[in-house]
């Protein structure tokens, strides 16, 4: 049966317990020019959103140090506006801090946004599905999302089952674009990975140059836009832990993970 929940009461309720590392903004984001883009305009601002976990530290074990500040759970994602992809069936990316392999929830919602209400697409929560140290890349082989549909995804740390208010968990926004002719040309007239990487960042379609990014991490040619993405994770943040973040990043090895 589909589930449909109102994105502001569920997002409020969780505020309670993430308000502290709300206030440090470490979401991704654009360049200033993608904000102006007309598919991220300010009359179409994505429900609210948090891309780092926040509140308690939640999964920390005894043998885990506190000395950290880094939020437990980055999602690899654009603040305050919807990222956009050429994507029906996109590749996600998150950041996990904690050391230790939690059972992790992953949720994909479908936003209309005159109801201001979201209706549940696709849940993971197997007993397979959990959290690694690093850079975690999840690809969907369904459902086949809609050009021109509007998504948020959660990602979610299952520290206690008992206990699901303390669970670390982060949002973000998603939209599905359709190519531009002048844009499909040039990716059709090209082989080269760097190539259509830059074409896709040039066309602020973020989830598809961070998949390009991320998988080629160690090609020479990717680096510098690859460690421009990771970043950007950091941006609005002490400066101080936007140092520990950008490091922490950018050694970190990428698991990918199918479903």
């Amino acid at each position: 049966m589909a589930q449909i929940l109102r994105p502001s009461q569920k997002y409020l309720k969780k505020s309670l317990f993430t308000s502290i590392d709300i206030a440090l903004s470490l979401l991704l984001l654009m360049p200033t020019t993608a904000l102006a883009d007309k598919n991220n305009n300010s009359n179409d601002p994505p429900p609210q959103t948090t891309g780092t976990s926040g509140g308690s530290r939640g999964c920390e074990t005894e043998s885990e140090t506190s000395s950290s500040s880094i939020p437990t759970l980055i999602l690899l994602a654009p603040s305050q506006i919807y990222g956009q992809t050429l994507a029906t069936r996109p590749t996600f990316a998150w950041f996990i801090s904690n050391s230790t392999s939690w059972q992790m929830e992953f949720r994909l919602y479908k936003y209309d946004q005159a109801s201001k209400q979201s209706k549940l697409v696709k849940e993971i929560k197997d007993e397979n599905f959990k959290s690694s140290p690093g850079i975690m890349m999840l690809s969907l082989s369904s459902p086949e999302l809609l050009v021109g549909g509007k998504y948020l995804w959660q990602v979610e740390l299952v520290c206690d089952a008992n206990r699901p208010s303390g669970n670390p968990f982060a949002t973000a926004a998603m939209k599905v674009v359709s190519v531009q002719p002048d844009l499909e040309k040039q990716l059709s007239q090209s082989n080269d990975v760097l190539t259509k990487a830059n074409l896709y960042n040039q066309a602020d379609l973020w989830y598809n140059t961070l998949e390009i990014a991320l998988i080629s991490k160690d090609e020479p040619k990717l680096r510098e836009l690859n460690m421009s993405l990771l970043e950007q994770v950091a941006n609005g943040s002490e400066i101080e832990l936007k140092k520990q973040i950008q490091v922490e990043l950018t050694k970190s090895a990428i698991h990918q993970l199918q479903r």
